[in-house]
């Protein structure tokens, strides 16, 4: 009997510990000044955010009530919702080298072999390799591109004529752009010479729109790792063991493959 009241005893301690704790986070905000939507237990704002339409749409209207600077919690974890231009500038152009980190899921930043890639760095290493790459993307090496840029656009101008001329209703103008941002990244970062106005079923562009067609914050384990990061390590080991074993699976046996869709 004893022994059961202080296991009880313990279990309460405990739990009323996490949940003092996890309120005092939440008061993180208000010992700044800044305003922001009441939030939920555990789950910060998160659970709004899954629920909502449109993640823009829900951010605008917060904006319209709580002003141009306001905070979020994704779990416990506090984030900052800016549109002050001025303050964007400062942060992003004048002062990058303070704020140079960028969110990205939990699962994302674990590392297993040392090698990140840039969309999966984050801190000083991503820095880094933003540093890396930037004069890439400078205005001298963007006016040699110009005349490939201006091919695309051409074919797609070309595409869209003969579509008008030949058929008398609306134009999905989301595909066709679609097909002009992938004619562009094959042509100038990987020159290769595509055709996607006119070669729908072209595997490049059809690869990168299912690695596009599911957003990775939607995943059940994502989101798991967003809300608990300290579960972060398990589940990036449970996604992407589960994803080695089905390509293993598949060659070994092929016929599988009519089966099981490998990850783009």
């Amino acid at each position: 009997m004893l022994l059961t009241i202080i296991l009880i005893s313990i279990v309460a301690c405990v739990v009323a510990f996490y949940v003092w704790t996890t309120n005092n986070r939440y008061d993180y905000f208000k010992h700044r000044g800044i305003s922001g939507p009441p939030h939920c237990f555990f789950f910060g704002h998160y659970k709004m955010l899954w629920s909502s339409k449109s993640l823009s749409k829900q951010l605008k209207e917060w904006t319209g009530q709580y002003g141009s600077i306001y905070g979020l919690f994704i779990g416990t974890t506090p984030m900052y919702v800016v549109s002050d231009v001025d303050f964007l500038q400062e942060v992003y152009i004048k002062q990058f080298s303070s704020f140079h980190s960028r969110m990205i899921g939990n699962i994302l930043r674990i590392e297993t072999d040392g090698r990140i890639h840039l969309f999966r760095a984050f801190g000083a290493r991503w820095r880094r390799q933003r540093h890396v790459i930037n004069p890439t993307f400078s205005s001298a090496k963007l006016k040699l591109m110009s005349p490939l840029v201006n091919g695309c656009i051409e074919a797609m101008l070309n595409k869209i004529s003969t579509m008008t001329t030949t058929q008398h209703k609306e134009i999905n103008m989301y595909e066709l752009y679609k097909r002009l941002t992938m004619d562009v990244i094959c042509r100038c970062a990987f020159g290769i010479y595509t055709d996607m106005q006119n070669d729908i079923n072209n595997p490049y562009l059809l690869k990168s729109a299912e690695v596009f067609k599911t957003d990775a914050d939607d995943m059940l384990l994502m989101r798991l790792s967003n809300l608990i990061p300290s579960l972060a390590r398990p589940l990036h080991d449970i996604l992407f063991s589960t994803a080695e074993f089905r390509r293993r699976l598949i060659d070994a046996i092929p016929f599988l493959s009519n089966f099981i869709t490998e990850l783009p």
